[in-house]
């Protein structure tokens, strides 16, 4: 039987007592009990957290002694991603790790909250709550799920992707919780602890490039990202770079592509239609300068026995032989000439460049089939047109006149 909150009323006409309410605690049952649990989870973390509050001088020096254990977790404890020649460094979510256990009385937790395939990411959240304190802090990364042609990423790959996110956006959130000045001599001695001395420079930056090589990354592309010419300038300062750069590449938060990316050959095409179409009549120009190859010699010809010219008046083979030259033929190519930003000469000239590429008469530029451009449109098929009838046979002149 449930245990009733009463409210006794009378009725006014029969003078009977009615009793109604709801079950004690009716609220509080009706409340999720996940989150009931949760609540007297945090509560209980907080008292307890306020009974055995840190000692700040013992956490920082647990941070130092644990981030300077070795070489191995030194390198860890850094990051490094290069930008424009300047390498970008901090702590690393290992370092984070090291912060936030030795700080103590907090809480962390990360997930992955969206993830967009029509806007291609995938969007991670890390918590860090200071029990002591009770200041929360929150975290959002983004990280992209397209490969370089843009397509979307299989969903093993969003999957680790994601996690990836999620470990760097636990990283902001406990950086961002835990002050600084906890962790700031830590990080100082990490560094110094990487970069060694000038005694072991050699040993060290040969096996940086090795430990590249593993990611399938050639030292060439690791001097182009330092902006360096090769191994011989990789210097102590080099050398905290390339391990934290290392370091990335091993706790996802960074891929070879980002890091190292590969730059795209230049090209002299032009990227937009007026561009191309200068470009078109500046071949076309070269191809008019370019002086025709020397033809090879051929054996002297017995002399016909009608001299140069035949019964019929008409020229004999010396005679056409000579009637087309280069500078006297039937069709001679007039030198090119200068528009002078005229539309219609340009036109026509694009036109006659386009018979000489083998190109069809309908091959008409788009630009000039828009409209309001008929006029370009009918001077370059006039220039194709005329170009085409300087190669056909003039009236008249056949094989059999030849001979």
């Amino acid at each position: 039987m449930s245990t009733l909150a009463k409210t006794e009323t009378v009725d006014p006409d029969t003078g009977e007592i009615t009793t109604s309410g709801l079950p004690v605690g009716y609220q509080t049952g009706n409340q999720s009990l996940a989150v009931s649990i949760a609540m007297a989870e945090v509560d209980q973390q907080i008292i307890t957290a306020r009974a055995y509050p840190r000692s700040v001088d013992t956490a920082l020096k647990n941070i130092l002694t644990l981030a300077t254990l070795d070489d191995e977790t030194s390198a860890e404890c850094i990051y490094a991603l290069p930008r424009g020649g300047k390498p970008i460094k901090g702590p690393s979510i290992r370092l984070a790790e090291i912060i936030q256990s030795q700080w103590g009385n907090n809480r962390v937790g990360t997930r992955v909250v969206h993830v967009d395939r029509f806007e291609k990411y995938v969007e991670a959240e890390g918590i860090y709550h200071d029990l002591e304190t009770n200041a929360a802090t929150t975290a959002r990364v983004r990280r992209r799920i397209s490969d370089r042609q843009g397509r979307v990423l299989t969903d093993d790959m969003i999957i680790v992707t994601g996690n990836a996110a999620a470990q760097i956006a636990k990283r902001n959130a406990i950086l961002g919780g835990v002050p600084k000045a906890v962790w700031r001599k830590a990080y100082a001695a990490a560094e110094k602890v990487i970069a060694g001395d000038i005694k072991t420079l050699v040993e060290r930056r040969g096996e940086a490039m090795k430990a590249f090589a593993a990611f399938g990354v050639a030292p060439e592309r690791v001097f182009a990202v330092l902006e360096i010419n090769g191994l011989d300038d990789v210097t102590l300062d080099h050398m905290t770079t390339l391990i934290g750069m290392h370091s990335a590449l091993k706790s996802g938060e960074s891929t070879v592509e980002e890091m190292f990316p590969i730059a795209k050959p230049k090209t002299d095409q032009p990227a937009d239609l007026k561009g191309k179409l200068d470009q078109l009549a500046g071949d076309d120009a070269g191809d008019k300068n370019k002086k025709p190859a020397a033809e090879p010699k051929k054996p002297a010809e017995k002399k016909s026995e009608a001299g140069p010219e035949t019964a019929s008046g008409k020229p004999g083979k010396q005679g056409h032989a000579a009637e087309q030259s280069p500078s006297s033929g039937p069709n001679p190519k007039p030198p090119a000439q200068p528009d002078d930003g005229d539309p219609i000469a340009m036109a026509t000239r694009l036109g006659r460049a386009a018979y000489r590429k083998n190109m069809s008469e309908r091959a008409v530029p788009v630009d000039f089939k828009q409209a309001g451009r008929e006029a370009e449109r009918d001077a370059w098929i006039a220039g194709f047109r005329d170009e085409a009838d300087k190669d056909s046979p003039e009236p008249g002149s056949t094989e059999e006149d030849e001979r």
